[in-house]
């Protein structure tokens, strides 16, 4: 049975090696570092099953807003609904509290990912724009956008 926590540091491997398998462009172990150590506003939900890390997501929380930097699962794991329960535990996580609730969640997505922008259209998610040339290697990105 998977389960979802908040990442600690001993997860920092296995998201990696995540990072590394499902990425066009991952984050180097240094970046990922900082966002598992310094960044402030950064939070990651781990899935686990058996005690072995399969997916995560990466998100940051500002003010009223939400951007999700990052969900992936490994291969294995893949149309199991894994991605969709952490989109889920993410909103769950957000704070209650009505000075700090989070009003909208944002993220870019490439636009030759058809899986994610699926996943995403199919949880709510609204394509708001279209950024040309966004990723290093000259691929656009897809904004998207769900209010809360």
């Amino acid at each position: 049975m998977i389960k979802y926590r908040l990442a600690s540091q001993k997860d920092f491997d296995e998201v990696q090696k995540i990072e590394n398998e499902c990425f066009i462009e991952p984050y180097s172990a240094e970046d990922l570092r900082y966002e598992f150590e310094k960044n402030p506003v950064n939070k990651i939900i781990v899935a686990e099953d058996e005690g072995k890390v399969v997916g995560f997501i990466d998100f940051l929380i500002t003010f009223n807003s939400s951007t999700i930097m990052q969900v992936a699962v490994t291969k294995r794991y893949r149309q199991n609904g894994v991605a969709t329960h952490l989109l889920s535990e993410m909103e769950k996580s957000f704070p209650k509290n009505i000075d700090d609730l989070v009003e909208t969640i944002t993220l870019e997505v490439r636009e030759s990912n058809e899986a994610a922008k699926n996943l995403y259209l199919k949880n709510g998610y609204k394509i708001v724009v279209l950024k040309e040339h966004y990723y290093k290697d000259g691929e656009n990105a897809i904004y998207m956008l769900k209010r809360l």
